[in-house]
């Protein structure tokens, strides 16, 4: 017996993060004949048995100053959305406080080595500080020792409520006429001059083009001909929960990127006082840690995502934030786990993949601030629109596993 087609259109987003619900917006600008199909947030992870993504959180860093040139290209035009995006849907995600970036070894850093190049072609400010001495002065909540060396960037850089960030894109995306549905796919099929896609709750819906922006689940489900080439990792976060006396007095903190020199810990990253949906407010710090795991598949994925171990270095951790701020008072500490997707040239990939199968997946582990770019560059592949300068298509195209 023939499915019943749900509906029919001429573009379908899969998947509903940051990078899906941009693109939804900016194709529903064009044309109301737009569909986003993804799951909601799990209210429980242990009996969620879809799949998950890492935008489940109150605060990722922005800044216009990235790891390199095409990164800070797709943070600056980013940025530059964020008020447009925030008047037009009256959400707030956006706190420009600034971030400052310390680092041991200037000379082998991912974060300080093109500053200056980036800095002079976006035209972009920021302070340099070249001992611990002078960090402490400018920033006096911090404590650096040894050779240390930073910078600051000021506003616009902060950080983004990833969650509130996607609620404001598809507010606008619903205000256009896109039609959002809170489900998940996990079956495509190709046909001449569509694609058809099933739901897991049995619904079929058709398009004319198709964009698979599901993150860390691209290959998930078989619904490409062939996977990419990503790599997915997990990734650690503990957060510090905060007595108000705590909250008050680092209030006006920056957020942090640390290159900290350690044998367990790499990559810190921290955000300043963030009250969280369960009433209190945390500081939360990510990192990559000695016990970091490549995850293979989607049960691996869903198996560290629902009950993975990611205490093994929380002790670890919690000295680094105490270095950090040694004033710090935690009320308590807990661990949470996300994924982080790599690809093989390290940016996103947003490429057309066959005459109706598109994708726009992978952040590298640095795409929140930049994910309204990826979205708008994966929407005008699919509505046929050349790419705005600087942004030329071979930079993100997309790499195919190679058959055994």
């Amino acid at each position: 017996m023939p499915k019943t087609i749900q509906g029919r259109f001429s573009f379908l987003v899969i998947g509903k993060g940051l990078m899906g619900s941009a693109a939804a917006r900016y194709l529903s600008a064009h044309s109301p004949d737009v569909a986003l199909i993804g799951p909601d947030e799990p209210v429980d992870y242990a009996r969620h048995d879809g799949v998950f993504s890492s935008h489940y959180d109150e605060g990722r860093i922005t800044q216009r100053l990235a790891r390199d040139m095409v990164w800070s290209q797709l943070a600056e035009r980013a940025i530059g959305q964020y008020p447009l995006l925030e008047a037009a849907s009256g959400l707030l995600f956006h706190t420009p406080c600034g971030v400052l970036t310390v680092t041991h070894a200037p000379g082998e850093s991912r974060y300080v080595g093109q500053r200056g190049e980036i800095a002079a072609a976006l035209k972009a400010a920021y302070e340099i500080y070249p001992d611990a001495a002078a960090i402490r002065q400018a920033h006096p909540l911090f404590q650096f020792t040894g050779q240390a060396q930073g910078s600051f960037e000021p506003a616009p850089a902060g950080y983004i409520n990833p969650r509130t960030m996607i609620r404001a894109q598809l507010h606008l995306a619903r205000q256009q006429g896109a039609t959002i549905v809170n489900d998940e796919v996990i079956q495509l099929c190709r046909a001449t001059d569509h694609v058809t896609v099933t739901t897991r709750n049995g619904q079929t819906y058709q398009a004319e083009k198709v964009l698979l922006a599901a993150g860390a689940f691209v290959n998930g489900y078989h619904l490409l001909t062939r996977p990419l080439v990503v790599r997915v990792k997990s990734e650690t976060i503990i957060l510090a929960r905060l007595a108000a006396a705590d909250i008050a007095r680092l209030s006006q903190m920056p957020a942090l990127i640390y290159e900290i020199p350690s044998p367990v810990l790499a990559d810190i990253y921290l955000l300043p006082p963030i009250p969280y949906p369960d009433g209190h407010t945390y500081l939360k710090m990510g990192c990559n840690t000695a016990s970091d795991q490549t995850l293979s598949d989607m049960e691996a994925m869903r198996h560290w995502m629902i009950q993975g171990d990611s205490d093994p270095h929380k002790a670890e951790m919690q000295a680094a934030l105490s270095n950090l701020i040694p004033t710090l008072r935690p009320l308590s500490w807990q661990t949470k786990r996300c994924l982080v997707t790599y690809t093989a040239h390290g940016k996103p990939y947003i490429d057309q993949l066959d005459d109706h199968v598109f994708v726009a997946a992978g952040g590298n582990g640095t795409s929140a601030k930049s994910a309204d770019t990826s979205g708008y560059l994966g929407a005008q592949l699919l509505l046929e629109q050349p790419w705005p300068a600087p942004f030329e298509r071979a930079t993100f195209q997309a790499v195919i596993r190679s058959e055994d």
